[in-house]
C-alpha cells in the first residue's frame, strides 16, 4: 500500500456485523489480480486460511494464471517439507531470512502485471490507519519516568603516566612483543607503555641496565583533558596510543583467567566462560551458558575504550560450542548468533552481561585492565543509565527467551580469521 497498490485484507477492511466469508470471497473472485498468501505454521494448516486458498485456486483455473496465487514464507520455523501441498507449486518468495530481496521479488512481479494498478497519489491517510490498526496496536510511547541502561562503563582512573623508553640496542632482534606481560605500542625508536622500564627484565634481561632517565613521560590526565601535544608527538596520537594500550590489555587481562574461552571475529575478540560457569543468583535472566542441540550457546562479551565519553563500551555476542571447544566454522557461528538470540529482549542482553561482569570485577564492583606491573586502568562494574521522560510498551514477551532454539544453518560465506593486537614494535 504505501507504494501505491490497491491491496484489500480482511483485518482492516471488514467491519463488524459483516457476513465475512461472503465479502471475502467476492473479493477474491471479482477484485484481485493477485492473491498473497502469508506463509505461516498457522497458515498453513487453518482451516479458514486454507478455504480461501481453495477459492484462489479456483480462480487461477479460470484465469488461467499460474502466478496468480503468491505465498510469501515467512515462518523460518516451517520447513519446506511441512508446506502444504497445494502451496508446494506456487511461487514462494523468502520472507524468512530476508525481507529485503522477498520485497523485491514481489515488486518486480507486480511491474509485471498489467492489472496491478499504482495509484498516482498514494492515499497517507489511508497508509496510517493501516499501520495503527496492524502495527501498532497497544505499542505507543506512554508518560512515564524510566530509566535506561546502557553497555557504557565509566572509566574509574588510569595511570598517571604514558612512558616512552628507548630500549635500543636491548631487544633480541625478531623479538615477539606479543609475550611481554604489559600493552606496549611503537613508535619511531620507542616504546610507549603505561609499564616501568623495568616491568620488562624478565623477558628484556639488558633493560636491566636501563636509565630511566632516558625515557620521556606524559601525564595521561593532560593528554585527555588538555589536548596536549609538543615537537615529539602530537595529541591524538597520545590518545590513539592510549586507546590501543588499553584494548590490548583488556585482551591479555582476559587470557590469563581461566575460567574464560577467546574467539578471534572479524574484527574483535570475544570471551565467553566456559559450560561450568553460571551465574543466576544476581539477575533473573542472567544464565551465560545453555544448551543449542548438540552444542552450547554461550553469551560471549567483547569491549573497546571509548575516550570521548571517558567510557569503556561492551558489546554482547553469541558463541557455540562442541565438547567444550568453540566451534572454529565461522558459518556455523554466524548462524547460531542469528537463531539463539532470536528469542532474546533488551532485558536479556543487559542482564547477561551484567551476569557477566559480576563473574569479573572485585568486591568493590571494580573491573581492572592491568596494563603494568602496579598499573591499572579501573572501570566500573556497573553501566551508566540514562533516564527518559517517555516509556513504551513492551511487546508480547510471554514466550521468553529460550536454551534450544530451532537451528537453520544457512550457506554463508567463510570469514577470514585475523589477529586484533595493538602492538606494534
Amino acid at each position: 500500500m504505501t507504494l501505491g497498490y490497491e491491496v484489500w485484507c480482511d483485518v482492516f477492511n471488514l467491519k463488524g456485523g459483516e457476513k465475512f466469508w461472503s465479502e471475502i470471497e467476492n473479493e477474491i473472485r471479482n477484485n484481485t489480480c493477485k492473491f498473497l498468501y502469508i506463509l505461516t505454521r498457522t497458515s498453513n494448516q487453518k482451516d479458514g486460511c486454507l478455504n480461501e486458498l481453495s477459492v484462489a485456486e479456483a480462480v487461477e483455473k479460470q484465469l488461467d494464471d499460474k502466478r496468480f496465487i503468491i505465498a510469501l514464507h515467512f515462518d523460518s520455523e516451517l520447513n519446506y517439507d511441512d508446506v502444504n501441498i497445494n502451496l508446494k507449486r506456487k511461487i514462494d518468495l523468502n520472507f524468512k531470512t530476508d525481507w529485503q530481496q522477498g520485497l523485491r521479488d514481489l515488486l518486480k512481479i507486480f511491474n509485471e502485471e498489467p492489472k496491478a494498478k499504482i495509484r498516482e497519489t498514494p492515499d497517507f491517510a489511508f497508509i496510517q490507519n493501516y499501520w495503527a490498526a496492524v502495527y501498532l496496536q497497544d505499542r505507543k510511547p506512554i508518560e512515564k519516568e524510566e530509566n535506561y541502561a546502557s553497555n557504557w562503563f565509566p572509566f574509574i582512573s588510569f595511570p598517571e603516566k604514558l612512558y616512552f623508553h628507548n630500549f635500543k640496542g636491548m631487544i633480541p632482534k625478531k623479538f615477539d612483543w606479543k609475550k611481554l606481560p604489559f600493552p606496549t605500542y611503537g613508535y619511531k625508536k620507542w616504546t610507549a607503555t603505561f609499564g616501568s622500564c623495568y616491568d620488562f627484565v624478565e623477558q628484556l634481561p639488558k633493560t636491566d641496565q636501563y636509565n630511566p632517565k632516558d625515557s620521556k613521560t606524559y601525564e595521561v590526565s593532560k593528554i585527555l583533558n588538555e589536548n596536549f601535544e609538543d615537537d615529539f608527538i602530537s595529541n591524538r596520537t597520545l590518545r590513539n596510543m592510549i586507546n590501543n594500550l588499553i584494548s590490548v590489555g583488556f585482551v591479555n587481562t582476559l587470557k590469563q583467567k581461566e575460567q574464560l574461552m577467546m574467539y578471534e571475529m572479524s574484527n574483535k575478540i570475544a570471551f565467553c566462560f566456559r559450560e561450568d560457569v553460571n551465574n543466576e543468583s544476581k539477575f533473573g535472566h542472567g544464565q551465560l551458558v545453555g544448551k543449542r542441540k548438540e552444542r552450547k550457546w554461550h553469551f560471549a562479551f567483547s569491549a573497546f575504550p571509548d575516550l570521548v565519553h571517558n567510557v569503556f563500551v561492551f558489546r554482547s555476542h553469541i558463541l557455540l560450542s562442541e565438547n567444550g571447544e568453540l566451534v572454529k566454522s565461522k558459518r556455523i557461528q554466524q548462524s547460531g548468533r542469528r537463531g539463539q538470540g532470536a528469542n532474546w529482549w533488551n532485558k536479556h542482553w543487559k542482564h547477561k552481561l551484567l551476569s557477566a561482569l559480576s563473574n569479573l570485577v572485585d568486591e568493590e564492583n571494580i573491573f581492572k585492565i592491568e596494563v603494568g606491573a602496579e598499573e591499572n586502568v579501573l572501570v566500573s562494574g556497573s553501566p551508566l543509565s540514562f533516564v527518559s521522560n517517555i516509556s513504551y510498551i513492551d511487546p508480547d514477551e510471554a514466550k521468553e527467551a529460550l536454551d534450544d532454539y530451532p537451528d537453520e544453518e544457512e550457506e554463508m560465506t567463510e570469514e577470514e580469521p585475523t589477529t586484533a593486537d595493538a602492538t606494534t614494535n
